[in-house]
């Protein structure tokens, strides 16, 4: 069960399960994430949406928004986190 407001994803190969505060979902940041997800399964999802990208690099994507951190660096995050995992 997922409290109102929130969105179950699964992230990463393991397909590990996590809930995710709607509110974040139109941010720039997440709104890179989904579009990856987008270009990997080009929209033919079905059920709980998949993030296709290393469930480390994910935490600290939406931690750093659940904190509030500045967009400044939130990029800093981004640029700290390669290619490979994100």
């Amino acid at each position: 069960m997922v409290a109102q407001g929130h969105v179950p994803v699964y992230v990463g190969e393991e397909m590990e399960r996590s809930v995710v505060n709607a509110e974040l979902l139109n941010r720039p940041i997440f709104v890179r994430l989904l579009n990856k997800s987008a270009q990997e399964y080009e929209y033919e999802q079905k059920g709980v949406l998949h993030i296709p990208r290393h469930v480390l690099a994910f935490e600290r994507v939406t931690e750093a928004l659940r904190l509030g951190v500045e967009s400044r660096d939130l990029q800093d995050l981004l640029r700290s986190i390669s290619d490979d995992c994100f």
